[in-house]
């Protein structure tokens, strides 16, 4: 199939590029002591710069991108061992969590249709860990996407997750870390985290075709309450080059274990594609991006006139009475060459219709068949958090859906902070929030919830398809902020044929 400009416009658009590398995001202070337990970060050289200033210190290094492990032959087979491990960050250095004694670890590509073959090891010292793989329209049950497994110190797991060949499951962006409930945010804040991608973006906009791929990888140590540092593919404020009127691919993913940030690079915006692995219907232009844990979107980039362009965080209050962080400065883009007009660029690409179908239509023309609510708030002492009043117990079902249903949730948030609502093993589609009814193109698998104010209680309204067989089984929704998540903000589903 051609989209409606033609495949011969597409083909003009693509630059002549060669593969190139990733981002980083930063926060900066030093000499705080880490909120996470068991981390400890300490400056590793002798001189430390603060905020801003520090930030520009660090813009030696381009992005760099991952290394990747790809299927062959329909199944890809990888090892991934945890670890405790020293990790470096710019001037600093803390004892973290990593696989393959990497932070960045690889990049897992696969096809619909594939199987990955994993053999997870857990080499940490003391605590369980798992493997999940968030977005994936999988299995829940046996060797698959079973977050109940727990590997324990010195044990391993083979797991085999068999990829459908359908609609639902298509091309995008996913990832994989820890979900030992208790354990997860100690470990991806260490660095337990990395990316996954189904390919075949290319059939779904053809002008990807030859595309510069990237990858922006965000991870964040905690220093304290109110500071941190965010890297982009381990690094700290590394730039990105490009060329005026050049496109690339990018593909930007939250895979921290806290961290909500909103961004946008100063007079460049992007294009999005796609949110949580499911496209548009067309690329849409947007200038700022909000990115809670667990989200991610691909974006095409075009590159601006010749010049530096700051990527920068934009300050929101995430938690009522605590002060939005100042800006910070978190990349570079660097644009070089002869000038080029990209209006009739620009155009092109927001013309570009996707091909095929979308699950999205789907889900969007389905009749409700049940509506629930889900409220979260805090135990009366604020150490816990808890989800209709009850905390995580793996003993107990909280919601059992009949296989073929369409339901609407509403999640209300009784708390004075953001939350987020993530659900395995299906999308979902975001009609409401804030009683504000919302335009949504696309379907994601995680999304913020803003916090109570004096005007009232946050609120989200998504419409969940519980429509896909293979989902069949136990699995949870909770609070992707994962620290909410450990802490009891979790509860636990089964869909029943």
């Amino acid at each position: 199939m051609t989209n409606r400009s033609g495949v011969g416009e597409a083909d003009a658009l693509r630059s002549s590029s060669r593969r190139h590398n990733r981002r980083f995001v930063l926060k900066a202070m030093a000499g705080l002591p880490l909120a996470a337990p068991a981390l400890s970060i300490a400056p590793a050289a002798s001189t430390v710069l603060l905020g801003t200033e520090w930030a520009r210190a660090q813009t030696a290094e381009e992005l760099i991108q991952p290394g990747e492990i790809r299927s062959d032959n329909g199944v890809l087979k990888a090892t991934l061992t945890a670890t405790a491990d020293r990790v470096k960050l710019g001037d600093f250095a803390f004892p973290g969590f990593v696989y393959n004694r990497a932070y960045l670890p690889p990049l897992l590509r696969v096809r619909v249709g594939d199987t990955m073959a994993i053999t997870f090891r857990n080499g940490l010292p003391d605590d369980p860990s798992n493997l999940h793989y968030h977005g994936m329209a999988v299995s829940p049950l046996g060797n698959s996407d079973n977050v109940f497994i727990l590997v324990h110190p010195g044990q391993e797991f083979d797991y085999k997750i068999h990829i459908p060949v359908r609609d639902r499951q298509g091309p995008g962006l996913f990832w994989y870390h820890p979900h030992a409930h208790g354990f997860v945010a100690k470990q991806i804040l260490g660095g337990m985290s990395g990316g996954i991608v189904v390919e075949g973006s290319e059939q779904l906009f053809p002008i990807l075709g030859g595309l510069a791929e990237r990858f922006f990888f965000f991870k964040h140590v905690e220093l304290g309450e109110e500071s941190e540092i965010i890297s982009v593919n381990g690094q700290l404020n590394p730039h990105v080059r490009i060329q005026p009127g050049e496109l690339q691919f990018w593909r930007i993913a939250n895979i921290g274990a806290t961290l909500f940030i909103k961004f946008h690079i100063e007079g460049m915006p992007l294009y999005v594609l796609a949110t949580d692995g499911h496209p548009l219907s067309r690329p849409r232009k947007l200038t700022e991006f909000f990115l809670g844990p667990g989200e991610r979107i691909d974006v095409i980039a075009i590159g601006p006139q010749s010049g530096e362009y700051a990527m920068t965080t934009i300050p929101f209050q995430n938690s009522a009475g605590r002060k939005p962080s100042p800006p910070q400065r978190i990349a570079g883009v660097i644009s070089a060459g002869a000038p080029t007009a990209t209006a009739d660029i620009e155009a092109a690409v927001l013309r570009h219709d996707v091909q095929g179908r979308r699950w999205f239509d789907e889900v969007r023309s389905t009749p409700v068949a049940r509506s629930r609510t889900l409220v979260y708030s805090r135990t009366p002492d604020r150490q816990h958090f808890m989800i209709n009043g009850r905390m995580m117990d793996e003993n107990r079902v909280d919601q059992t859906v009949k296989l073929g249903d369409t339901e609407e949730w509403t999640i209300i948030n009784n708390d004075q902070q953001y939350h987020s609502f993530h659900i395995h093993q299906t999308a979902f589609m975001v009609t409401e929030l804030n009683g504000i009814p919302q335009n949504e193109d696309s379907l994601r698998d995680t999304f913020s919830v803003p916090p109570a104010t004096h005007a009232g209680p946050g609120m989200l309204k998504v419409v969940i398809p519980f429509t896909d067989p293979v989902i069949v089984g136990r699995f949870v929704y909770h609070c992707h902020a994962v620290d909410h998540e450990d802490k009891g903000m979790m509860g636990i589903i089964e869909v029943v044929a």
